[in-house]
């Protein structure tokens, strides 16, 4: 017995990944292909906690790891694993 799914992400075209889906839709320019998964989700986090766009959100993460002198994979998993409370308004 397979525990694997046949059918496609919904929401996303056949073949697509997550990471892909998020890139897109952070539109040119925006999360560039070495930010990886966990950036990728901490924008969706960001984004839904805070209201804001994925543009925005990326940019208050890139900025808050500026700020601290961390590195945007850093900032990326604390916000997964701690929430987005840490960040500033």
């Amino acid at each position: 017995m397979s525990t694997s799914s046949s059918r496609p992400d919904r929401g996303r075209p056949e073949g697509t990944s997550r990471s892909t889906a998020v890139r897109a839709r952070l539109g040119p320019g925006r999360g560039h292909p070495s930010d990886g998964i966990d950036v990728a989700v901490a924008v969706d986090l960001v984004m839904l906690h805070r209201g804001l766009t994925a543009e925005e959100a990326h940019d208050r993460l890139r900025a808050h790891a500026e700020a601290s002198g961390r590195d945007l994979g850093h900032v990326a998993s604390d916000v997964i694993d701690l929430g987005t409370s840490r960040l500033p308004r």
